[in-house]
């Protein structure tokens, strides 16, 4: 896929869907299994309806749903209203371990806890394992990201401020009324 991306939503997305797509299978290829995932979510329904796009673009790019513990792609979508920044640590300070054992592993936050600044600052410097931390306004963009941690091989960090930008049509997996 050498054609430049689309400026125009959601077909923007759609071509890093595409391209995402051919990592995982590439990963997959490499691994000799199905690449997996999980999406973990700390907090409102607000999350519980972000949790299903994510769930969505994760399905549509080649990953198979599985257990925190079995998943190479982890996510925990998080919110500062229910309080959740203690749990979420621990979480995420107990797949370290889970990491080392697994090389294709990658670790994901995003949410309105991710809208905090010391809290990002916070896993920079002292979950440098984390492969991706985003906001609440750029989720849609979602699997751009995904090909961004993929062609960077570094930590990647895209959180806005606000947005005027509201983008459907993109895959979710819905699992409430």
């Amino acid at each position: 896929m050498s054609d430049p991306a689309p400026h125009k939503e959601p077909e923007r997305q759609y071509y890093f869907i595409e391209k995402a797509k051919e990592y995982v299978r590439k990963e997959a290829e490499e691994a000799g299994r199905p690449m997996t995932f999980c999406v973990t979510t700390f907090g409102c329904q607000m999350n519980a309806r972000d949790s299903e796009k994510l769930r969505g673009i994760l399905l549509e790019i080649g990953y198979e749903e599985a257990s925190e513990e079995e998943a190479d792609f982890v996510i925990f979508n998080t919110c500062t209203v229910r309080k959740c920044e203690y749990e979420s640590l621990r979480t995420l300070g107990q797949l370290k371990s889970h990491k080392k054992k697994n090389p294709h592993m990658k670790i994901a936050l995003c949410g309105c806890m991710m809208q905090e600044p010391e809290v990002v600052e916070k896993l920079r410097t002292s979950y440098r394992f984390v492969a991706l931390i985003f906001g609440t306004h750029n989720i849609y963009k979602f699997a751009e990201l995904i090909t961004a941690v993929y062609e960077s091989g570094r930590m990647v960090i895209d959180i806005w401020k606000d947005t005027d930008k509201i983008v459907e049509d993109l895959p979710n997996d819905r699992k409430y009324s």
